[in-house]
């Protein structure tokens, strides 16, 4: 609804109260004594203006409300309709009453459409006016009015369009004054639109940024949280494989492994299982289960189908939802999730990892692609000493009689010499030198030689306890450790070992022959006091042997064997 509509509404409520006046202002006049018909014209013209106006205005007020055409000209229109009717039909007696009434609608006129619609209106009043006099004047056969009383009429009648004059340009300029304030609002108001949109349109830009700096975040969190994994991944490795460089006891290197995965993956439990291929079965090598019912379920139930299979398989597996009746291996304890990964290179199955988490969905891709890979590493790592283990053994062994060598000899002599003394126990050692072997190579060839050599060896070897050594010390010479031996006990070991290879015959597939060894013998403390000293007094006493006949025995330092 715009200004000159709210206008006309605040008019149309006048319009009541004006008619109320009227109406109250004709009862006044009226003597109820009087019949109606006696009514005086100007009481009857009174009656018909309050009559006509309520019609206009009931006309007007719904016009108002339901015509959206609403103009200022209506607007004029209507002001017009009710000056002119205020002018015709307000006379006589109420002739005063219209110059109070007839400003409201200039005075609504000046203030909606300026001082110039309001000269209009009183323009056609004093129109109205003069004509109304003139008819009043030349129709009417008596003279209403004195000269005297004409002019006091006419200077009244100045007066009050001096005072209507007044009003509209007071008014007028009240309007002008509230126009050029309402011109300023609208301008103020539309500039304030435009800041109004240009802040919207810095806020949506704003908005659309954050949005963009949010993702930005989001993407940036996400990367520097998958950094840090990396980066604890890469960490981890590094340390497995720094372990695997420096660890060379497979024990140990097992063992830190386990540790490590406990610490970064926040598990509650790491078993390493290794195949035992002799037996075929899987054995639990290192895990941090301490109960010792837990760990002999675990123990007891490791080589159910599920872990085989898995091994077989070489396929890891990780179980998120774990309904523990189906795995016997964790039975007694409180399991959600678990990861198994297989222990294996392209040559060998080694074994099994198995991480154990009490909670469920514990364990994602990431975590399974890590533990993976460090399986590779510590497999490799596994084959690799056992590499080394073989290739140690290798070293250390005589490749033709199959028994130690020489090297291998003097460092677990020294070994043993050490802890003999450490702990006070008798440690003695034995050579023996196989007779006229230089028979046996001038007269069958070297290749019955070597058999000799071999069977000697095997004979020995196979009579020995498993904390013995026995080592080629050089040519046809052997040597024997007996830790914790008395020289006495030693002597008659070493009389059953000759005893044995005296009575035995050494064959090939052409040839057949006897053989017998001579024996030396010396024991710390009994007769020798270092290492020097008793490999020393053990020759010398092979050599006395040798020189006494062969095939004897010979004790260090002429030791009495039968006291």
């Amino acid at each position: 609804m715009n200004r000159i509509q709210k206008f006309e509404q605040v008019l149309g409520r006048c319009c009541w109260g004006i008619l109320a006046f009227l109406a109250i202002s004709v009862a006044i006049n009226i003597n109820p004594a009087i019949n109606i018909i006696n009514l005086s014209k100007s009481d009857i013209m009174l009656i018909i203006l309050i009559v006509l106006l309520s019609i206009f205005n009931f006309v007007r007020l719904k016009y108002i409300n339901s015509n959206l055409l609403y103009t200022e000209k209506v607007f004029d229109v209507f002001r017009i309709i009710e000056v002119a009717l205020l002018s015709i039909f307000i006379n006589g007696n109420y002739q005063r009453i219209e110059h109070y009434l007839i400003i409201i609608p200039m005075i609504f006129s000046s203030l909606s459409r300026g001082r110039k619609s309001s000269f209009v209106l009183l323009g056609i009043n004093a129109v109205i006016k003069i004509v109304k006099g003139f008819i009043v004047y030349f129709l009417s056969d008596t003279i209403i009015l004195s000269t005297s009383d004409l002019f006091d009429y006419c200077i009244e009648l100045v007066w009050v369009y001096v005072i209507w004059i007044s009003i509209i340009i007071i008014t007028s300029a009240f309007s002008n004054q509230n126009c050029k304030n309402e011109i300023e609002n609208q301008r103020l108001v539309f500039e304030l639109g435009e800041k109004y949109e240009q802040l919207e349109a810095a806020q949506n830009e704003i908005k659309i940024q954050y949005d963009k700096l949010k993702e930005s975040n989001l993407k940036l969190e996400d990367s520097n949280l998958r950094l840090t994994k990396s980066i604890a991944e890469f960490y981890t490795l590094q340390q497995i494989s720094e372990a695997i460089g420096s660890i060379f006891d497979i024990n140990e290197l097992l063992k830190f492994v386990n540790d490590v995965i406990i610490g970064v993956m926040g598990v509650n439990y790491s078993t390493i299982v290794f195949f035992d291929q002799k037996k075929n079965k899987l054995k639990v090598h290192f895990t941090n289960v301490k109960d010792k019912e837990d760990l002999a379920i675990l123990s007891d139930n490791i080589n159910c189908r599920f872990l085989l299979d898995i091994l077989e398989s070489e396929k890891p597996i990780l179980e998120n939802d774990v309904v523990p009746e189906k795995f016997e291996f964790i039975q007694s304890r409180v399991i959600g999730s678990f990861i198994c990964i297989p222990l294996s290179s392209k040559s060998r199955k080694f074994g099994l990892l198995l991480i154990e988490h009490k909670n469920k969905n514990t364990f994602n891709n990431e975590n399974l692609s890590l533990v993976t890979t460090i399986c590779k590493s510590v497999s490799m790592a596994i084959e690799n000493a056992e590499l080394y283990a073989s290739m140690q053994v290798l070293a250390t062994i005589d490749g033709l009689t199959g028994v130690y060598n020489r090297v291998y000899f003097h460092q677990k002599f020294e070994n043993e010499f050490k802890l003999a003394k450490e702990s006070g126990y008798e440690l003695t050692l034995v050579i023996l030198d196989i007779d006229y072997f230089k028979k046996f190579n001038d007269t069958y060839g070297h290749l019955f030689g070597d058999v000799v050599l071999k069977s000697v060896a095997q004979m020995v070897k196979s009579s020995l306890r498993s904390t013995d050594t026995m080592a080629r010390f050089g040519g046809e010479e052997f040597v024997i450790i007996l830790p914790r031996t008395s020289i006495k006990k030693a002597y008659e070991k070493v009389e059953y070992l000759r005893h044995k290879i005296a009575n035995s015959v050494i064959t090939d597939s052409l040839v057949s022959a006897s053989v017998t060894a001579s024996f030396g013998i010396a024991s710390f403390p009994e007769t020798s006091k270092s290492v020097t000293e008793i490999i020393k007094d053990a020759d010398n006493a092979l050599y006395r042997a040798k020189d006494n006949g062969r095939n004897r025995i010979e004790v260090a330092k002429d030791y009495d064997i039968m006291d």
